[in-house]
């Protein structure tokens, strides 16, 4: 008898992004499709939250995780697990959902690449051994009972099942073996790891079964615990997760802030007044050192100066951080100066100085606009291609 949840109804709906499969064309057809078997979206439906699928877009992927409140990594078709382009997704999902705190879930595939992202190891075929104990794949559907668990005692399975032992469906051919960062939830009578908590920031749960098909009051009590979870880290974070958010789509891009540099003068790198911070001019440095030298227009392209500005943009970033303490007191830029060392005839400053303007729009999406100034100039110091100044408005942190 599995006793009342004590997660109760969650307060809110969560939104909870679900990870699916993806589809080969069939006849003529030549698009492919995503797909996700409606027993995991019923399921967290009824468990109280919203189910949204999630395509395999990385360069959306810190924009939806900043919609979401947790994250469902699905189940696979067998003999699919390996399938690169999803694997090398959710690896990315995994890893952002993780750093952000969001709560996550991963089921049979989901559970075994969660896993193995905390340390363990994914193994292709069950030993021998085990598969005369318990039939881990007894049908081709897991629409019936299989095998007994046992819940390991202080887990958060045993708050909800009352410790001891569950009875479960069963529907792979894989597991989870080894050791990682995470703490063994429930095994089967053969050893088998059924389930883990991740010693991570955020809630994460991996099921071995498929609690997706309801089965049992145990399997609905894993659902509303983690929508009830992922509502709750929801409702404490709102807008607060700008300052992780940030972050996150920095990673998403594949950038991260560079160490503040100091001042090559008598001056500072930043200035608070009132509710405005005056960032100094940045040039373009990586690891501290200049990202490249010269002109537009004799020997830099259009390319290499936008990227510059970027660079520039990131330098400046980091001053205002520095000052601000944290991203979400950043609620709006005042103005961006950029200045670009070019040959006379050349014309395209503005388009330079967008490198810098649309990396403000991608990791600020909510506040970004601002005044601009774009202007030729003849030299910049350290011969860099392009200087940016920046000015932000502050205000109080969030939560």
């Amino acid at each position: 008898m599995i006793p009342p949840s004590p997660e109760g109804r969650p307060t809110r709906r969560a939104i909870i992004l679900l990870t699916p499969d993806i589809d080969d064309p069939v006849g003529p057809s030549t698009e492919r499709t995503y797909a996700v078997r409606a027993n995991y979206a019923a399921a967290i439906s009824e468990a109280g939250g919203v189910p949204l699928i999630l395509p395999y877009e990385t360069q959306a992927l810190a924009a939806a995780l900043d919609l979401a409140d947790g994250v469902l990594i699905t189940g696979t078709i067998p003999g699919t697990e390996g399938a690169a382009e999803r694997r090398s997704f959710e690896l990315k999902l995994i890893e952002h959902a993780i750093t952000a705190g969001k709560p996550l879930l991963g089921i049979c595939h989901g559970m075994q690449l969660i896993g193995e992202w905390l340390g363990g190891t994914f193994t292709r075929s069950l030993p021998a051994s085990h598969s005369k104990t318990v039939d881990h794949m007894p049908s081709a559907v897991a629409d019936r009972i299989a095998h007994d668990i046992a819940v390991e005692p202080g887990s958060v399975l045993a708050d909800i099942s009352g410790g001891g032992t569950a009875q479960v469906n069963s529907l792979h051919r894989h597991a989870l073996t080894g050791v990682g960062r995470f703490r063994v939830a429930a095994r089967a009578r053969d050893g088998v790891i059924e389930a883990f908590e991740g010693e991570t920031p955020g809630f994460c749960l991996g099921i071995q079964w498929h609690p997706e098909y309801r089965l049992t009051d145990f399997d609905r009590a894993i659902f509303r615990m983690f929508v009830v979870r992922s509502a709750a880290r929801g409702a404490k974070s709102g807008p607060a997760t700008l300052h992780c958010s940030v972050r996150g789509r920095l990673a998403a891009l594949g950038l991260a802030l560079p160490e503040v540099s100091e001042p090559p003068g008598a001056f500072v790198g930043a200035v608070r007044t009132g509710d405005i911070v005056t960032v100094s001019g940045q040039v373009p440095l990586k690891d501290r050192t200049v990202l490249r030298t010269g002109h537009l227009g004799n020997g830099v392209s259009l390319e290499d100066g936008r990227e510059c500005a970027r660079w520039a943009c990131l330098n400046a970033l980091a001053q205002l951080e520095r000052i601000a303490g944290r991203f979400d007191r950043v609620k709006g830029f005042v103005r961006l100066a950029g200045y670009v060392a070019a040959t006379a005839d050349f014309t395209q400053h503005g388009a330079v100085v967008d490198g810098a303007s649309e990396l403000l729009r991608e990791i600020f999406p909510a506040c970004w606009p601002h005044a601009r100034l774009a202007v030729g100039v003849g030299s910049l110091p350290r011969g860099v291609p392009v200087e940016i100044e920046l000015t932000a408005l502050l205000g109080d942190a969030e939560g």
